[in-house]
This record gives C-alpha cells, structure tokens and sequence, in this order.
C-alpha cells in the first residue's frame, strides 16, 4: 500500500512538472515578446490635465500621438531603465507591480522623492506627461 502511495506521488509530481510554465515571470511589459514593440512613455513639455490616467489606461492610447498624463509608482532599473507602474508589489526594496510601461527621457533629477535602496531606485506616486509609443 505504501509502495502505491510513493509511485502515486511520484506520478503526479512529474505531470506537474511537465505542465508547468518554465518562465513563471509576469513582469513582462505587454507586447514585449516582439523585439522594439514594447510600449514607451516618450516624455514631453507640457499638460496634459487632470490627475493622470493609470498605466493600463495609458497604454490604450498607444501610437495616438496624444499627450496624456500618466500617474503610477516610478521605478529604475540598476541599468538606469525607467518604468512607471500601476501598483508597488509588496516586497524591500519594492518592485514594480501591475501593468507597466518603460519610459523615455526622463530626468530623474526632477522626480520627486526617488528613494534607493539595494540598486533599486523608485518613487511611490509620480505623474508624467508625454505620449505611448
């Protein structure tokens, strides 16, 4: 009976296994399964108005050519890549969450409180202008 029980386990552990996705991550930009295609906030001079919309909101507007406000979580990679995100997972030092965007031409002397911590740089609540490309 025991020796049943050990095979049995052992039988559903490799179907799992077998299953399984190998890449778990869903940090994946959308669209970046296409090298190039991943969207961009281009910065830009200007307003756009209004509170901002959320990155998911943002990309929607992708290839308009519109100027949109843009509110979310900021965060730099080590490499200096910038990513404005819908939500902060929960985690020290944070880490993007959510839908996300990469963003283009930021200077990040004028973002407001960047924190850094274990070559993680990010603030929480930031609102930028500029057009998804």
């Amino acid at each position: 009976m025991r020796n049943r029980l050990v095979v049995a386990m052992a039988a559903a552990f490799v179907l799992v296994a077998c299953t399984a996705p190998f890449d778990t991550d869903d940090t994946t930009p959308p669209g970046s399964d296409v090298p190039g295609s991943a969207p961009v906030l281009v910065i830009a001079d200007g307003d756009a108005g209004g509170a901002g919309l959320s990155v998911a909101g943002a990309l929607e507007n992708r290839g308009s050519g519109d100027l949109v406000a843009v509110s979310g979580a900021l965060f730099v990679d080590p490499d200096g890549t910038a990513w404005l995100c819908d939500a902060i997972a929960e985690s020290f030092p944070p880490q993007c969450g959510g839908d996300r965007i990469e963003v283009g031409g930021l200077e990040l002397a004028d973002v407001p409180n960047l924190q850094e911590e274990s070559d993680v740089r990010w603030s929480e609540s930031v609102t930028l202008v500029g057009s998804v490309e």
